[in-house]
């Protein structure tokens, strides 16, 4: 029977999709650059750092695709989440009745966003290649060779759609209702590596908060009780927490910060960053 993988993967992530027909997926674990693989022999390569949500996302991901037969484990074990290490558990004990990860070292193993069905299915359709630790593409290329010469071909169980989850295209607020308990003036001194919080009310600064943490400084105002309770409460919040870390990145890396405005990055400095606990997760 012909595989529809028109819309395959099914489930965001940061990856990269090759050969869908591939028997092979690998995952990267924390390792997000440097292993350049042949993606003509691969279905799907990328990271993944968390034992739960990205664990569930790989496991849809996989058994969406019948092709695929073996999940190649590679790269640098995110810290103390073990993913690898619960993969092999998962494979080998399967979860308990609160959907933990029988055997899995780290802090949060609990498959709670997917069916059981889906978790048996993975754990039927794949072998596991564990090659922890390795980020050598020819030696992992080596271990994808052997796997192409061993596929045992499509996984012949009963055909497993991913429900498709409710897509939004995000809208402007229809208007800015002004905090009716005061309003937040945000600046930095680079000189002190401080970043400077004003607060006014009726027009007259009451408090000043500094800290070199977007984090600290949103749980100072959240302390202190500095929102007003009004219809965008929650929006005005949001805002403050979007300024407040875009006023510590330009902190950490010596660039302009003007509230309100985008920050100056120069045409050298747009890159993409790497950050451990974004996805195959």
């Amino acid at each position: 029977m012909a595989i529809n993988l028109k819309n395959w993967p099914p489930v965001e992530g940061r990856y990269k999709v090759g050969n869908e027909k591939s028997p092979i997926a690998v995952c990267t674990n924390a390792t997000v650059e440097g292993i350049k693989l042949d993606m003509k022999k691969i279905a799907i390569c990328g990271k993944c750092v968390t034992e739960n949500i990205g664990i569930e996302k790989m496991i849809q991901n996989v058994v969406s695709n019948p092709n695929i037969r073996y999940l190649l484990l590679c790269g640098r074990e995110s810290k103390g989440h073990f993913v690898s290490q619960a993969m092999v558990a998962l494979k080998e004990n399967g979860i308990d009745k609160q959907k933990r990860i029988v055997g899995a070292k780290g802090n949060t193993p609990f498959l709670k966003g997917i069916d059981e069905s889906q978790i048996e299915r993975f754990r039927q359709q794949i072998e596991i290649i564990n090659l922890i630790g390795e980020e050598n593409p020819q030696k992992i290329m080596k271990e994808v060779e052997n796997c192409l010469r061993k596929n045992p071909g499509s996984f012949t169980g009963k055909p497993i759609k991913i429900e498709k989850i409710e897509e939004i295209e995000a809208s402007a607020s229809p208007g800015w209702i002004p905090d009716p308990k005061g309003f937040f003036v945000i600046s930095i001194n680079q000189a002190q590596s401080k970043i400077i919080v004003e607060y006014f009310q009726n027009n007259k600064l009451t408090k000043k908060i500094t800290g070199n943490s977007a984090e600290d400084i949103c749980k100072t105002i959240a302390k202190l009780d500095l929102i007003g309770d009004f219809k965008q409460r929650i929006e005005h919040a949001m805002y403050l927490a979007r300024e407040l870390q875009k006023a510590e990145f330009a902190l950490k890396n010596g660039l302009d910060y003007e509230q309100d405005s985008e920050l100056n990055l120069g045409k050298d400095e747009k890159k993409e960053s790497i950050d451990e606990n974004d996805w195959f997760d």
